[in-house]
């Protein structure tokens, strides 16, 4: 009998094993990526002191000063109080807590009593002891180089009035600018002042407790010398029945 032929597998031998492949399982998410939270900028309070004449001054700077409050930069000047609000209280209070004070110097402003005599000495006051930045913009012509503002730098550049610019934006811009440098200076000093100490509470006192009343001290008796006890109730006697 003829020998069964070998199929191609039988020649070729047992089928070797491969090592089957690691399956691997489904790939961890990836985190997603945690965003920089930028650092907020400490408030700056700037108080704009003007004359009511220079309204339109006033209303141009706070045009100007829009990228600067959208940073942290707030201003305050009277228009901000509200119907009933006392005038003289609302202004102490926001002048006493402006980091920066500005001056909108012209003949009015010099001539307003309320404006130099109170609100720029004011600000010169608290100046002298570290406490606010004084800042003088010169919007019209006038006599500041006999005041008290002559010894400090003046904007726009060169302490130039504003009226003649070329243009009254880049006259603003020129004050606006000032102001930054003068809020960077602020935050300067925020940033490296100690921080101020926690008040310390005051410890509760503890009750006293009551101390039981101490007995009379003790005497002698003058007739038989026993020890008795001042305050001492006398016991009762039986008395005979007559």
């Amino acid at each position: 009998m003829r020998a069964r032929a070998r199929t191609r597998t039988e020649k070729a031998g047992p089928a070797s094993k491969t090592p089957a492949k690691a399956k691997s399982g489904p790939r961890p998410a990836a985190r997603p990526a945690t965003p920089r939270i930028k650092p907020e900028k400490p408030e700056v309070r700037v108080f704009v002191s003007y004359s009511h004449r220079d309204a339109d001054a006033q209303a141009r700077l706070e045009t100007h000063l829009a990228p600067l409050k959208r940073e942290g930069v707030t201003t305050w000047f009277d228009g901000d109080l509200n119907a009933g609000d006392k005038l003289d209280t609302g202004i102490a209070r926001a002048l006493r807590e402006a980091h920066v004070f500005v001056a909108l110097l012209s003949p009015d402003y010099l001539a307003s009593n309320y404006c130099w005599k109170i609100e720029y000495k004011r600000a010169m006051g608290r100046r002298a002891r570290g406490h606010v930045r004084v800042v003088a913009v010169v919007v019209r012509p006038c006599d500041w180089k006999s005041t008290l503002a002559a010894g400090f730098k003046l904007l726009p550049e060169d302490g130039r009035e504003v009226i003649r610019w070329r243009s009254a934006d880049d006259a603003f811009l020129d004050v606006a600018q000032g102001i930054r440098r003068v809020v960077a200076s602020v935050r300067k000093d925020m940033a490296t002042a100690p921080a101020k100490p926690a008040p310390r509470k005051r410890p509760v006192p503890k009750p006293v407790a009551k101390r039981a009343a101490k007995p009379g001290p003790k005497t002698r008796s003058a007739h038989t010398g026993a020890k008795t006890v001042a305050n001492a109730r006398p016991k009762p006697t039986r008395g005979r029945k007559s």
